[in-house]
Formats: structure tokens, C-alpha cells, sequence
């Protein structure tokens, strides 16, 4: 891990500080003493449900109280790094802006084993993979979200649609059918109201989003890399196509002016007042938007993920879902944050509370078709269900790839930099850009690996490969032996 700047430890003292004063309960984080759990995430949808949870906990037999804070994602890492260093970490937190994987978390010492009840432990097996959530045969974390989901959503204001004379339950499916929409209620709408608005200032949003829109539109892997052979294809024709379609709506002049800087709240929040029609975001999109404006929700419209033509069908992939809940090495309270964990946050019952939350699907996904969610987000939960599928993940198949994740740095321009470079101008040849971008990423991996094997670790490029995947299909786990 990278050493905190002397400006970044004070910012993260003062934040830090601010915890303190506000956590609930009183008192500050950090594992400290007291017959109090402190908990730290950021997870904001999510903190109606937590709130409950740890009322009816403290309540209970042997149940103790819960000093729980929210932090923004962009603030959490400094504090939790300072938390640390002055042996203050909550007894129970998120890894929210770490930007390291939990294999590098685990061996410099962020978290030790849970130690759930065998029903919480049955309840979470499937969704378990060895060097994601279990290191040394031992469960560190586990998933409260499910892996079918992809983050590119269509999702539009019905009333404007209806007023361009599109019909709201037919949203567009594909390039063209987008282009023409949102250049139709463009021009129904007048000055001032556009077709599309997009969070432009989020180069790592875009792209992920990017990443699902390529697998849309055919690409046969993930995160740029071929499932087949496992080379990195950034510069691949589909990646092309469909920055290609996203700088096409500027060109048209579609999207919103001045968008370039906004981040996802900004342009939600601008989409939600009517400035525009159409808006890409995440499962969660509905969650935040209607806790803010619950009016929206009669406007309120979704279409699946865009595709280049008609007739295809939209299939996209996803690896397991990390680790979301992590215990402190240092913590004194060891058995009642397992008890809290296992009885509350592995059931069916806060899976239904997450679908209720309406952000990402829950890892017990049938139960959002019975949850009060937004029938917008069940629809979309229900293409969920039917077009993504469990993708490969190296690290399922040999747990020696952590090491390579350990020793990896990061390449930048990243593909979300270049997006968004394509977006503003300051990008011209994406081609170059992206070819430039999987020769720098292989080589890094290549580098990542040599350093690993003199570690003792038993890995290759085979290890990347996955000639026996086949599209439309999941990868399960006798697929990794088969190989």
C-alpha cells in the first residue's frame, strides 16, 4: 500500500474526527472500548435496513449496540488507512476506496477469519470462492449481492417519451432506435430539455459501463480480456463500436451541455428535474433517484442494456461479487460481530431488504419479484435473471492468482480515461488509445506474474485462458477442472 501524503493524513484526521463526533450511539470508531460494535461503510441505500437490523440486535439476548457511519466511497480509504496506522479500525467495515484486492488486504493484515454458524455458513456457500471471500481455507467475507448485473441500464422519463409520440413500454433497443429516440424528444421538447444526460465526470464508472455495453454488443470476454485465450482486447472491434456510438450522440448534439464534469448525482439528479430523457446507470439508479424525489416514480422507465443490432439478444457475463463485510484484526468484540453477521446479514431477509433498497440485486435474487421494489426494477432484475451469467474468474480457478493481483499496478490511461477523453475531445485516435492500453495492461500482467512465480506461486498465462467457455452460458466450477 502506497504511504499516506502528510495532506492526505490530515484529511483523513479530520474526517476521522468527524466520525467520532457524529457515529451513532455516541462515541467515535474505531474497535475501541465499551460494549459497543462500530461499523463504517458506503453503503448508503442500505442504511434504513442496517439501522433496523441493529436496533432489533441490541435488543436481543446477548445483543450489544451498533455505532455504525456512512462515509462517501471517496473518502472512506484515507480514513480507514488512518484508522489503521493508529490501531482504530471499526470492529466491522466495507473496503470502500482501499483500491487494493482483498488477497492484498488479507496478507498486509486488514481483516481476520469470520467465524459464522453453520446456518450462515450454508446459507452463503455457493456464492463463496477461494481467494475472493476464503483465503487458507477460511471465510473472511461474503457477498450480500449477486452476480447477475450489469451497470449500462437505459433508464428514461416516461412522460417525456410519451410526449415525442414513443411509446414507453417499446424503449429502444439498439443504436439507431437510441439515436432516433433521443433525437425525438429533443425536438418535442424544445429548448432546454435534451435526449440524453450521462455522469461523464466518473471515468471509472464509465467504464465499467463501457466494459457491459462491449459484452452487449458481442464481445466474448471481460474487463477487456478474451475468456478463450485470455489476451487483452481492448482495441477489439466491439469496445470500438461502442465508444464510437456514445461520441456519435455528442456529435448529434443530444447530450446535455456542460455534462462533461458531472458525476452520477449531479446528473441524476439533473435527469430526475427533466433536463434530459434518457440516462445510463446502475441497478441502483431508482433507489437513489426516489429517495430524493419519490414523485419520479410515476415518470419512471427502463430499457435493457443497448445493443448494435436488431435481433441481438443482450448477454453479458460477471464474476463473483466480492466480499462485502470485513471483521478488524484488532477488534474485542469478535463474537458478537459474527453472531450480528451471521443471524442478520446472511438471510433471505436482508436480501429482501436489499431489493427494497432497489440497488444492486441481491444475492438471494428470487426474492425481489416478492419485495415492495419499483416494478421498473423488478422488470430489469427480471432481464437480470435471464441474460448474465457467471463468468470465469482466473482467481476460481487457481488461488495463486491473488499474488499476481498483489504485485499488479495500475495502467493508466484506463479505459474510462479514454472514454471520457473520447467524449471531450481530448482523445482523437481511440484506436491507438485502446491498442496502447492492451499492450500496457499485458505487460503488466506479464511483469505481475514473474513477480509472482519468484514468490513461490504457482502461476501462468494458461491460468487466464478458458478455451471450454462457451457464450450464453455460466461458468461453474467443475468447468475449471475440465480445462
Amino acid at each position: 500500500m502506497s504511504v499516506m501524503t502528510r495532506r492526505g493524513f490530515l484529511a483523513a484526521a479530520g474526517t476521522l474526527a468527524a466520525a467520532a463526533a457524529t457515529s451513532a450511539c455516541g462515541g467515535g470508531g474505531g474497535s475501541g472500548g465499551g460494549a459497543s460494535l462500530t461499523w463504517w461503510d458506503h453503503q448508503n441505500q442500505l442504511q434504513k435496513a442496517k439501522a433496523e437490523i441493529f436496533a432489533t440486535y441490541a435488543k436481543s439476548p446477548g445483543g450489544v449496540p451498533v455505532q455504525y457511519t456512512y462515509y462517501n466511497p471517496a473518502k472512506m480509504g484515507q480514513a480507514l488507512q488512518l484508522a489503521k496506522q493508529s490501531d482504530q479500525l471499526p470492529d466491522v467495515r466495507s473496503n470502500a476506496g482501499l483500491n487494493l484486492p482483498a488477497a492484498a488486504l488479507v496478507a498486509a493484515g486488514w481483516a481476520q477469519p469470520l467465524d459464522l454458524s453453520e446456518e450462515a455458513t450454508a446459507r452463503v456457500k455457493d456464492s463463496l470462492v477461494e481467494g475472493v471471500h476464503v483465503f487458507d481455507g477460511k471465510i473472511y467475507a461474503f457477498p450480500i449481492f449477486s452476480h447477475q448485473v450489469y451497470v449500462a441500464v437505459n433508464w428514461f422519463n416516461t412522460e417525456l417519451v410519451g410526449r415525442a409520440g414513443l411509446d414507453p413500454q417499446a424503449p429502444p433497443k439498439t443504436y439507431d432506435e437510441f439515436r432516433a429516440a433521443a433525437r425525438a424528444v429533443q425536438q418535442s421538447a424544445g429548448e432546454g430539455t435534451y435526449g440524453w444526460v450521462w455522469n461523464i465526470g466518473m471515468p471509472d464508472r464509465l467504464g465499467e459501463q463501457v466494459h457491459d455495453l462491449a459484452q452487449a454488443a458481442g464481445f466474448a470476454g471481460g474487463q477487456g480480456r478474451l475468456y478463450e485465450s485470455g489476451e487483452y482486447a481492448f482495441h477489439a472491434g466491439e469496445y470500438l463500436d461502442v465508444i464510437e456510438f456514445l461520441v456519435s450522440l455528442r456529435q448529434d448534439k443530444v447530450l446535455v451541455p456542460g455534462s462533461n464534469s458531472w458525476v452520477d448525482d449531479v446528473a441524476r439528479a439533473r435527469w430526475t428535474a427533466g433536463l434530459a430523457a434518457y440516462y445510463f446507470d446502475g441497478p441502483w439508479c431508482p433507489g437513489v433517484a426516489l429517495q430524493e424525489m419519490p414523485e419520479f416514480g410515476e415518470k419512471l422507465g427502463v430499457g435493457p442494456m443497448l445493443v448494435p443490432d436488431a435481433g441481438t439478444a443482450v448477454a453479458s457475463y460477471h464474476v463473483p461479487q466480492p466480499g462485502d463485510y470485513w471483521l478488524s484484526p484488532t477488534t474485542r468484540h469478535a463474537q458478537a460481530a459474527n453472531t450480528l453477521l451471521s443471524d442478520y446479514f446472511t438471510t433471505p431477509d436482508y436480501s429482501r431488504r436489499v431489493a427494497e433498497t432497489m440497488s444492486q440485486p441481491p444475492r438471494d435474487i428470487d426474492v425481489v419479484e416478492q419485495s415492495q421494489a419499483h416494478p421498473a426494477y423488478k422488470k430489469l432484475i427480471g432481464w437480470f435473471r435471464e441474460s448474465v451469467h457467471l463468468g470465469p474468474d482466473p482467481i476460481a480457478g487457481n488461488a495463486d492468482i491473488q499474488q499476481v493481483q498483489i504485485a499488479s499496478k495500475p495502467v493508466r490511461p484506463t479505459l474510462g480515461d479514454i472514454v471520457q477523453g473520447a467524449l471531450t475531445g481530448d482523445v482523437t485516435d481511440v484506436r491507438a488509445a485502446l491498442t496502447r492500453l492492451s499492450s500496457d495492461t499485458a505487460k503488466d500482467r506479464d511483469r505481475a506474474i514473474a513477480e509472482a512465480r519468484k514468490k513461490g506461486a504457482k502461476v501462468s498465462l494458461d491460468d487466464y485462458a478458458f478455451p471450454n467457455w462457451k457464450p450464453g452460458k455460466d461458468y461453474t466450477r467443475p468447468m475449471y477442472d475440465e480445462r
